[in-house]
């Protein structure tokens, strides 16, 4: 625990200052993807499977690229990148000799590619958001609209699995998923889920989110839900092949993807929320 704790304090203000700019956002989330999908297609190769690890990071940095330039151009660069990659990868495979595996490989490395490139970009996308924030009690700061809404993902995500730890430990008796995850339980769920829906509560007048308390519970309800989700499918895929963490590059924490596995999925649902919530 002392370790996990350390790492926290180490890694968090490192990831606060790079959220503050556009470009270091981006950055930072192709640093991610890049180490995440090599951990994914590591765990992959000791299933036996053989992903292209080089096509694979630059379809993912390419997907992370084509959102951070997005706004700059009417041409829509999310589509060029999946014609590309499909046509790029494909040809990848024409050129290879290895046919008995060759389907397999590509299906994936696109696949890989795009859960890691395509989920962890919405982040990319809530750093854009520019509506105006309200005169919150951190207005001082100076917080950009989309950093605080990035804030404000991470925090009732990462919180979420930080109260379901707690009280599956403390009070932890029914097993959520005893094959994928043996140690989440029924009750650190909604244990979590609370901590979510505070979290997001309190994050409103902190921040200044323009939106109400109503709709900022509703957001909490989507990280209770999709957070665990993320970590689950994450399970499923380490489960498949018998691994247990996807790295150590984190003390106490594992790998990027043990790390980013709930926000994967928490990301791009609380995008669409926050849009539908404030268009």
């Amino acid at each position: 625990m002392a370790t996990r704790i350390a790492s926290v304090v180490v890694l968090l203000p490192l990831i606060i200052a790079a959220v503050w700019w556009p470009p270091t956002t981006a950055l930072l989330a192709g640093l991610a993807i890049a180490l995440a999908i090599g951990e994914l297609f590591a765990i992959f190769r000791h299933g036996g499977y053989a992903p292209r690890t080089v096509e694979g990071i630059t379809i993912g940095l390419a997907i992370c690229a084509a959102t951070f330039f997005q706004p700059l151009t009417t041409i829509d660069l999310m589509l060029v990148v999946i014609f590309g990659s499909i046509i790029g990868a494909l040809i990848v495979e024409i050129a290879r000799h290895e046919r008995q595996t060759s389907l397999l490989s590509w299906a994936l490395t696109f696949a890989g590619a795009y859960y890691v490139g395509g989920l962890l970009s919405s982040y990319l996308l809530l750093r854009q958001l520019d509506m105006p924030l309200q005169n919150g009690w951190l207005a001082f700061a100076g917080i950009p609209p989309g950093a605080a809404w990035v804030f404000f993902t991470l925090a009732i995500t990462w919180l979420q699995d930080t109260g379901a730890f707690f009280v599956g430990r403390k009070l932890g008796r029914t097993k959520m998923a005893p094959i994928l995850s043996p140690k989440k339980s029924w009750e650190g769920f909604f244990g979590g889920m609370a901590a979510a829906i505070a979290t997001a509560l309190f994050c409103v007048p902190l921040l200044g989110l323009p939106i109400t308390l109503w709709q900022a519970a509703i957001l909490g309800v989507v990280a209770g839900i999709f957070g665990p989700l993320g970590d689950l499918a994450e399970s499923l895929i380490k489960r498949q092949v018998g691994v247990k963490d996807s790295g150590f590059i984190i003390p106490g924490h594992g790998g990027i993807l043990d790390r980013i596995d709930s926000i994967l999925f928490t990301g791009p649902v609380v995008y669409y929320f926050i849009v539908l919530f404030t268009r």
